[in-house]
């Protein structure tokens, strides 16, 4: 399996292209495409929605990426982890674990983490035209690494490591799928 490896401070982050992805990173798109009407969306940030959520049976193709990102951290990282398809437990955690983020020209994504309660956290590039938008990664508020998206690829991440993404200066959406995976048994906290 190959990868590229990086730190940032002491974290590690782990860059792979996901095989064939010719095949599932069409049908993936194709998949949330003809759901976007049924898009639940968390939040919106500059007129934006950030997070766009779909359940699994309306794009299983997401399966594809996450397994292998679950083996990519097992491997590489040592970091045993679950994947969830749906939240365990809807009254605390209403949406599905992984979700998709649409930016279109001149849009980014400001700094954030994700969840604690995550093993692992990673992104999957489905559409990344050139200039679309650096994913970087910050350290005590210090930039220290940009990763230029491209098709098929996924980046695996501490969740506690603060992420952004560029400014999208291409003509065309920025589209990608992140998801958290998770230790087993589940924390308590996201029960």
């Amino acid at each position: 399996m190959e990868f590229e490896e990086f730190t940032v401070g002491y974290e590690r982050v782990i860059v792979a292209q996901v095989p064939e992805y010719e095949d599932w990173v069409p049908a993936l798109l194709f998949q949330m495409r003809t759901n976007e009407s049924k898009f639940e969306n968390s939040h919106k940030i500059n007129n934006r929605w950030e997070n766009s959520y779909l359940e699994i049976d309306l794009v299983p193709e997401v399966r594809t990426p996450m397994r292998f990102a679950r083996d990519l951290g097992m491997q590489v990282l040592g970091i045993r982890s679950v994947i969830l398809f749906e939240p365990p437990n809807r009254s605390a955690h209403p949406y599905p674990p992984f979700w998709f983020n649409i930016a279109g020209p001149k849009q980014s994504t400001g700094l954030h983490d994700h969840t604690q309660a995550a093993a692992l956290s990673a992104v999957s590039y489905l559409q990344a035209e050139k200039n679309c938008g650096n994913l970087y990664f910050c350290s005590e508020k210090q930039e220290e690494l940009e990763i230029e998206p491209t098709v098929g690829s996924v980046v695996l991440f501490p969740p506690q490591l603060r992420h952004g993404v560029r400014d999208n200066l291409s003509e065309e959406d920025r589209v990608s799928l992140a998801f958290n995976l998770h230790s087993f048994p589940l924390r308590d906290d996201y029960l």
